[in-house]
């Protein structure tokens, strides 16, 4: 127990030496290099820490010793602060406190992330391709990983099964996979790569599709091929993962994405009632579509349903007697579980907002509400302002990314930033379009043939 606490002290204090000596744009890239691998210190009562959300609070840390700015009057900055300080005032009727500590960092190290990136690309308009691009190579991996997987279950049973999956999953989460916590990745016809849940997966792959397109706006020559190519690698995984929810995102967000580049043009009323065509005629033939894409997709969407709908009505039982305060953090576990007899599984919400009113009630709705209205307002605004430019195609990309994570988390398991792995993606971009829509648009890059759409 000594020699554990001195390693870790020995540790604290060197990774202290280290981001106290580093650069801002050394420190971010040492968060992206950590994000994916998810390397655990600890434990903290029951749980492991990874090593990127410790790192990710020292550099917070630093930030604010070193005196830095804290633009309060920004608005993503203050959201981001708001559904913390919600998240941290039902601490105190939590049956759980520590879930909603970890939950606090975890926002906290998203604002901080978000504050880094600003920086970094307002020192050097090239600065976050490094760490952007450390992301992206573990998205490819974990897409080829799915494609394998897909087509072998067998190698996924090994992979989950070695040292390997504890390294980069952790070891809290593979404890409960093989106890009694078994993800949908034992489902033949779904395939996790680097995760246990196929879903997430997914997600973390769309968000990667979206950022290698807005790293691919202004580059030409072979850099802008291996771009289209990484695009191209992680879209079709989201297919083989075998989640509903993402080959419909994968099929929809980019349309929509292109949609909104054109009718943020100055003559787009002229472009309305094709984009009403285009809208009825999607409608008509996306069940068909996917359906042809992903055999069997009309039948597991449905059954997908039935299995979320007994939590679904408890979270409406729920809110009509706890509306103002929720449930508290950890409360969702602890109440389902009473009602176990009544054939109601004790999974989690598996939706962003009856999350958000579980763990912190009606504030953690309205606070959630403002964070990703914000964000959509400040990506939306960006496109429509600079119209035709390579900021605006850049802010489309990152407004998918941001749109696939709160559509994904109305049916799924995932926070407003999404998951620890795709936080980090989400914070780069929004600071890679904060930064440069800050310029004026002559100060901004000179880029070359936009990527496409």
């Amino acid at each position: 127990m000594v020699l554990m606490l001195a390693l870790a002290a020995a540790g604290a204090l060197t990774g202290l030496l280290v981001c106290c000596t580093a650069g801002d744009r050394t420190r971010l890239t040492i968060a992206a290099a950590l994000a994916v691998p998810q390397l655990f210190v600890g434990p903290l009562g029951t749980m492991s820490l990874p090593l990127s959300q410790c790192w990710t609070i020292l550099i917070a840390l630093c930030w604010l010793l070193e005196r830095k700015e804290l633009p309060l009057g920004d608005a993503v900055l203050r959201g981001t602060l708001l559904l913390a300080a919600a998240e941290g005032a039902a601490i105190a009727w939590s049956p759980d406190p520590l879930v909603g500590v970890l939950e606090v960092a975890r926002l906290v190290s998203f604002a901080f992330l978000v504050l880094y990136a600003v920086r970094v690309e307002r020192d050097d308009p090239r600065g976050l391709r490094g760490p952007l691009t450390l992301v992206l190579l573990w998205a490819v991996v974990d897409a080829l990983l799915v494609w394998a997987f897909r087509l072998s279950p067998a190698a996924e049973s090994a992979f989950l099964h070695s040292p390997l999956a504890s390294l980069v999953i952790g070891p809290d989460a593979m404890s409960a996979f093989f106890g009694d916590g078994a993800n949908n990745v034992t489902d033949p016809a779904k395939s996790g790569g680097l995760f246990i849940n196929a879903n997430v997966s997914s997600m973390f792959l769309g968000v990667s599709t979206f950022a290698f397109l807005a790293l691919g706006v202004g580059e030409r020559g072979r850099r802008r091929r291996w771009y289209a190519a990484g695009a191209l690698t992680t879209w079709s995984a989201t297919f083989a993962t075998g989640s509903k929810t993402a080959a419909a995102l994968a099929l929809l967000l980019p349309v929509l994405v292109r949609g909104v580049q054109v009718l943020g043009r100055p003559g787009a009323r002229w472009f309305l009632p094709q984009a009403v065509a285009v809208v009825a005629l999607g409608a008509w033939q996306l069940p068909r579509l996917l359906e042809r894409s992903v055999p069997g997709y009309a039948d597991a969407s449905a059954h997908s349903l039935a299995s979320r709908a007994p939590m679904w009505e408890f979270a409406r039982r729920m809110v009509g007697e706890h509306l103002v305060l929720g449930l508290g953090h950890g409360g969702w576990t602890r109440t389902m579980e009473q009602f176990a007899a009544l054939g109601i599984e004790a999974l989690p919400p598996h939706n962003l907002l009856i999350a958000a009113w579980a763990a912190c009630g009606l504030g953690g709705v309205l606070a959630l509400l403002v964070l990703a209205v914000t964000v959509l307002v400040r990506l939306t605004a960006t496109v429509v302002r600079r119209v035709g430019s390579p900021l605006a195609r850049t802010a489309a990309f990152a407004l998918g990314a941001w749109l696939w994570v709160l559509v994904h988390g109305m049916g799924d398991n995932t926070a407003v930033y999404g998951e620890s792995k795709t936080m980090i993606l989400l914070a780069l971009l929004i600071g890679l379009v904060t930064a440069r829509a800050a310029r004026p648009a002559a100060a901004v890059p000179a880029q070359g043939a936009p990527c496409p759409a």
